[in-house]
């Protein structure tokens, strides 16, 4: 199957989901610039936030890391292919930020227990979430 690609390469029907994983990982940048204007510190938060974080952080990379790449249905074009997988990465890799956020409203204003996750979250969706990854995957599990 072949497919028209732009300049950078990558099948032009795989860039709504480019701008769907970018936009997704630049939203986690702008929410913690707007907790450091509410007056975020680096302090240390208590124990049980950053077990809680971490368990997140390490849940969402474990599942995937370990969850194998769907069989794609004979006659389905890449995108309808890839599509589902590279949204339940984003959203899976995700989920532990908004649960630092939401702990970050709960425990007190430490930046720590949105930057981490965050920021593994970002890295999560760099290397396993991007739509030409998980197309290079799918193809090699065909």
């Amino acid at each position: 199957m072949t497919t028209p690609t732009g300049t950078s390469g990558a099948p032009t029907d795989l860039r709504p989901l480019t701008i769907m994983v970018g936009a997704m990982a630049g939203a986690l940048v702008v929410i913690g610039v707007v907790l450091t204007f509410l007056g975020a510190e680096m302090a240390v938060p208590s124990t049980w936030v950053l077990l809680v974080v971490a368990a997140a952080t390490l849940g969402a990379w474990a599942l995937v890391l370990v969850m194998p790449p769907p069989r794609a249905p004979q006659g389905a074009s890449l995108a309808a292919a890839v599509s589902p997988v590279v949204v339940f990465r984003a959203a899976v890799l995700e989920a532990p930020a908004i649960i630092g956020l939401m702990l970050f409203f709960i425990d007190g204003p430490s930046l720590l227990i949105y930057a981490l996750p965050a920021i593994f979250a970002i890295a999560g969706m760099v290397l396993f979430a991007r739509p030409s990854v998980v197309a290079r995957r799918l193809s090699r599990a065909a």
